[in-house]
């Protein structure tokens, strides 16, 4: 009998782009053109430019694969890491909540793009492999376990070992033997800790899924050469069923084909960590209405599920975050800059809004409880939460149970354009931006995705 991870490469192999309905594909090339937002949001933080500088000054070896917005290229790998930086930085890409662990399946996109633009794979190809990556990793994330992996140590990070390897061999047009080696390879050494989203965030937030990720060009690599992996590493003894996953079956991370979780995938239409969205809405709707003078709010309280009042990157230092980092993982903090500016974008997380004492004062007004009814609505897969907000007009309260973006309350392809154009327009201008969204639309008409990967380094094809 096969092993799952031979399974996985079978599936990897074998999915065609005309399984993907119109839905499907749809919303794939509306995630795609949402995660590009993101990378060029983040594309002159400081961790993207350290990472850059570090690339092309002292580690480049070849000129295989476009930087998102610099008309230059890296290596493969190297390009990968870069532009997956760049894309994770703002913490403004896509979100998907299972029992064992949250993901952030976009994570996959940049090396994806790297390699699908250094092997001269055509869109349809892309799309493919970019589908292969999400369902891969989604399967890790609705495991079946008993509490969220992070809360033993195990970090979401390190599913994406697999399904970028999945998705670039794919891509390289390996067989599904050589599938399953690449993910083996590629999944036995990537398990990333909890501890790294716990205390004061560090840039670190920005790099662990993309250095993940762009190792699986290696792993595909070497395994199209024949280079073998460990067949039994997820139900193996010493293996991911026992090791990290406390013993559940891993059997479900096999997907099946016609069962497509991507359009379960969420969108954010503010840069925020991925339970925030509901809260932040709720916020801008009471302002909103009720015209709500920060002046005037005696105190606030944010209702949310048990998940987020428990989880290993909620504590005392969110109360107080001093960088983007932290404050984007800070429920307190997203509220009151919310209810103080009318508005949650990159702005809002300068040094200057992290220091402005008016959110100060508000985030010392504010409790976070749990309501058992949200905890329950978590469960089913929402994300919901509440916000009350007191004054001595009178308390006003929202709940919010589908945030925008949430799959049952999408963003548009309208809503995706206007956040790329305003992430990507001030890097690449209006016409080059509005070009990109067009053939992001119809990506699967793209011959080569050479020239698709070359115009978002700012190069006119």
């Amino acid at each position: 009998m096969s092993t799952v991870v031979e399974r996985i490469g079978r599936y990897a192999a074998d999915l065609r782009f005309d399984e993907l309905d119109a839905p499907v594909a749809d919303y794939t090339k509306r995630i795609l053109l949402d995660s590009l937002a993101c990378a060029y949001g983040g594309l002159e933080s400081e961790p993207a430019r350290i990472v850059r500088a570090c690339a092309q000054e002292e580690l480049n070896g070849g000129e295989h694969a476009t930087v998102f917005g610099k008309a230059a290229k890296l290596s493969a790998p190297l390009a990968a890491l870069v532009n997956g930086v760049a894309l994770r930085y703002q913490d403004y890409n896509d979100v998907y909540f299972g029992p064992a662990w949250t993901a952030h399946p976009s994570d996959n996109i940049a090396t994806l793009l790297a390699a699908a633009e250094w092997c001269d794979r055509p869109g349809r190809e892309f799309l493919r492999a970019m589908v292969v990556a999400y369902e891969v990793q989604l399967r890790f994330a609705d495991l079946p376990v008993a509490r969220n992996l992070w809360h033993a140590g195990w970090h979401h990070t390190g599913a994406c070992a697999y399904s970028a390897a999945a998705g670039v061999g794919a891509l390289l047009g390996l067989d599904g033997a050589q599938l399953g080696h690449a993910v083996a390879l590629s999944g036995a050494r990537s398990n990333t800790l909890s501890e790294i989203r716990h205390g004061d965030i560090p840039m670190d937030k920005a790099l662990s899924a993309p250095l993940v990720a762009s190792q699986s060009i290696l792993c595909a690599l070497l395994a199209r050469r024949g280079f073998t992996g460990c067949s039994t590493l997820l139900e193996g003894p010493y293996g991911f069923r026992h090791a990290v996953a406390g013993g559940v079956d891993v059997e479900p991370l096999v997907p099946r084909r016609g069962d497509f979780r991507i359009l379960k995938v969420g969108l954010k239409p503010y840069p925020v960590e991925g339970m925030t969205p509901a809260m932040v809405q709720a916020a801008l709707e009471l302002r909103t209405e009720f015209s709500i003078d920060p002046a005037e709010i005696e105190s606030i309280r944010i209702l949310a599920h048990e998940e987020a009042l428990t989880k290993p990157s909620w504590d005392a230092r969110k109360l107080a975050p001093t960088t983007k980092e932290t404050a984007d993982h800070s429920f307190h903090y997203c509220v009151a800059v919310a209810l103080v500016a009318g508005e949650v974008t990159t702005r809002q997380f300068s040094d200057e809004w992290l220091r402005n004492p008016t959110v100060a004062g508000l985030m010392a007004k504010t409790q976070l409880e749990e309501k058992p009814e949200l905890t329950a609505l978590f469960r089913q897969g929402l994300r919901p939460a509440a916000v009350e907000v007191k004054t001595p007009r009178g308390a006003f309260y929202r709940k919010v149970l589908h945030p925008l973006g949430d799959p049952r309350n999408p963003m548009t392809w309208d809503d995706v354009t206007k956040k790329f154009f305003a992430q990507a327009e001030p890097v690449l201008g209006s016409k080059l931006t509005r070009e990109i969204v067009d053939r992001t639309f119809s990506i699967e008409k793209e011959e080569n995705m050479r020239a698709f990967a070359e115009m978002l380094g700012g190069k006119r094809m």
